[in-house]
C-alpha cells in the first residue's frame, strides 16, 4: 500500500501516453491522443514535466480540469430529451493524468478487494 504514496515517474507518464486509445474523442482542446503519440519526441520533455508536477502534487489539476457535457442523439431524429445521451469530453492531458492514478491504484486494489466482491 505504500506505493500509492510514491511520487510518479517519467515512465509511468510515458506508458499511460502510449497506452491511451490515438482518435479517441480529443476534448474541448481538439488535441487527440494521436497528437502526443506522433510528436512525443518533440513535445514528450515539456509534457511529461508538466503531468508530474500535478501528479507530484507540485501544481493544482484545476489549471487543467474543464470538461464539456455533450448531448449524443441516441436515435436518428431525437424529439425529447430521453433520446439524448449525455457524455463528458475531458482534454487529453486530464485524461492522461486520472488514467495514471488509476493506473497506480490497480496496483494495490487485488490486495483490498475480497475475492467474493470481485465475482458479485
Amino acid at each position: 500500500m505504500s506505493s500509492l504514496s510514491w511520487s510518479f515517474s517519467t515512465r509511468k507518464v510515458l506508458t499511460t501516453v502510449k497506452g491511451i486509445e490515438p482518435l479517441k474523442a480529443s476534448g474541448i482542446d481538439g488535441f487527440p491522443a494521436l497528437f502526443f503519440h506522433k510528436y512525443w519526441h518533440i513535445v514528450g520533455e515539456e509534457v511529461t514535466k508538466f503531468y508530474l508536477e500535478i501528479l507530484n502534487r507540485r501544481k493544482e489539476i484545476n489549471v487543467i480540469n474543464y470538461t464539456s457535457i455533450v448531448l449524443i442523439p441516441k436515435v436518428d431524429s431525437p424529439n425529447c430529451m430521453t433520446q439524448f445521451r449525455p457524455i463528458s469530453l475531458c482534454n487529453v492531458v486530464y485524461k492522461i493524468i486520472s488514467k495514471t492514478i488509476v493506473n497506480r491504484f490497480r496496483v494495490v486494489l487485488d490486495k483490498c478487494i475480497d475475492e467474493v466482491q470481485r465475482k458479485m
